[in-house]
């Protein structure tokens, strides 16, 4: 009886969970951000890098998805707060790949991918084709792996090939998701593997993310994305042209601010950096292609010729994007506070088989410094004032140091290390008064006992 009332409550739970959320109940449970679908999805073949078959799939989000989740990351307390107070315990998002080969009407969505999988009485309907729970990041740009190993053909107890088809759970494996004629054999040592055949087939593939809702009670609720546009690779996929110099926008930053950490007792800055459609759909046609757009950052002393890179975030994501003026503090070994800094930011841009490139530099900013100096001696901290929010305004003191040896040299002989406060040489004359002393008690004893027995 026990039993069948769990079911029973599990089954209540599971079919609750296993509809996305209608416009009502969306409105009841918000998504606590704006919910858009992922842009610029494009595919790349790893050539046989990792295996095979293995395709890399690059996609981006919008700019109030990726500083969501940056806040996430960098504030999590305030964070919680606030989705506290929407009432949730906690909120995440995954991404989900769909795909389909040589049409776009053989897609393999279905009512399970927004439960993880499973039917209303937990038995399993998914295989490891379906990519229904990949990771997620509040970088602007984000990849994943698809089709990697797909099984054992040899093998008929290999469920990634031939699924399960018994007992509770009834799934569907590579070999019944993939038409014979899409992929061909290929013995790889103990195992036959299937290869796909991207020269004949296209494969297209679409991406949307799924949003858990966890109440502070109650049930895991789901809402998912719009679907993206679908992307291609193969036969009839259409290769983008690579980006030449000028292509790529110069960086628009704003909104600098001194942050509550510190990178090796050194002050750290924060930025906001705007990342557009067009750079996001660059930033995703360029990973497509192994390659990458990153953020470089520069500083110098207002008025001096020579700009110092900085060590920091350098991954383009919406939101504040942190860099350390510890580089600086060491070109100039001396800064004072509320010295003028300029501050600018460029992209650079990798493509295979190619030159990089780079951006023109984003406008300057400029902010006063905290004291910062290099010394020999030590480090001096100050406290950090309340506002750290101004940079002109905060004031911390830095200062490196080098540990003295202390000089522990005999006064003696001017060498030894002085065991129990005496010179090494006073310890042997010690020793070998202590050994005479013995040789003759020993000797002498021995001269008596010889003139006794005589």
């Amino acid at each position: 009886m026990n039993k069948k009332l769990i079911s029973l409550a599990a089954a209540a739970v599971m079919s609750l969970a296993a509809v996305p959320l209608s416009a009502s109940a969306q409105q009841e449970n918000a998504v606590p951000f704006e919910l858009s679908r992922p842009e610029n999805v494009s595919m790349v073949w790893l050539e046989g890098n990792d295996s095979e078959n293995t395709i890399e799939i690059h996609y981006s989000q919008s700019n109030a998805m990726s500083e969501w989740s940056s806040r996430k990351e960098s504030d999590y307390d305030n964070w919680l707060k606030e989705i506290n107070g929407l009432g949730y315990d906690d909120v995440w998002i995954t991404t989900q790949i769909d795909w389909s080969i040589d049409s776009q009407d053989d897609w393999k969505a279905d009512e399970y991918w927004i439960t993880e999988g499973y039917d209303k009485d937990f038995h399993q309907h998914l295989g490891d084709w379906a990519y229904i729970a990949q990771n997620y990041s509040a970088e602007t740009t984000m990849s994943e792996w698809i089709f990697r190993y797909m099984g054992n053909i040899d093998d008929p107890e290999d469920t990634r090939w031939y699924g399960r088809h018994e007992d509770s759970d009834d799934y569907k494996g590579w070999g019944d998701v993939l038409k014979p004629d899409q992929y061909t054999k290929v013995k790889n040592e103990d195992e036959t593997n299937a290869k796909l055949d991207l020269e004949n087939h296209t494969i297209y593939a679409r991406v949307r993310w799924l949003v858990t809702l966890r109440p502070l009670d109650g049930n895991d609720r789901y809402v998912t994305s719009d679907w993206s546009d679908v992307a291609a690779i193969g036969k009839d996929a259409v290769k983008a042209e690579p980006l030449k110099q000028g292509d790529i926008a110069a960086p628009v930053i704003s909104d600098l601010k001194y942050t509550d950490e510190d990178f090796n007792g050194f002050p750290v800055i924060a930025f906001k950096l705007d990342v557009d459609d067009k750079l996001a759909a660059q930033a995703a046609q360029v990973s497509g292609t192994q390659g990458g757009i990153s953020l470089e950052v520069e500083a110098r002393v207002a008025g001096t010729e020579e700009w110092v890179g900085l060590q920091g975030d350098w991954i383009i994501k919406a939101g504040d994007m942190t860099a350390a003026l510890q580089a600086l503090a060491e070109k100039e070994q001396s800064v004072k506070k509320d010295t003028p800094i300029e501050l600018r930011a460029r992209y650079r841009c990798s493509q295979p088989e190619m030159d990089d490139i780079w951006s023109d530099y984003s406008q300057i900013i400029t902010f006063g410094s905290q004291d910062m100096e290099i010394t020999t001696q030590k480090v001096e901290e100050s406290s950090i004032p309340d506002d750290e929010s101004k940079a002109e305004t905060t004031t911390t003191k830095k200062e490196k140091t080098e540990d003295k040896e202390k000089d522990d040299k005999c006064s003696l002989c001017g060498f030894c290390p002085q065991p129990l406060g005496l010179c090494i040489f006073i310890w042997i004359a010690i020793i070998v008064v202590i050994v005479i002393i013995i040789v003759v008690i020993v000797l002498k004893k021995k001269k008596n006992k010889d003139n006794e027995s005589k």
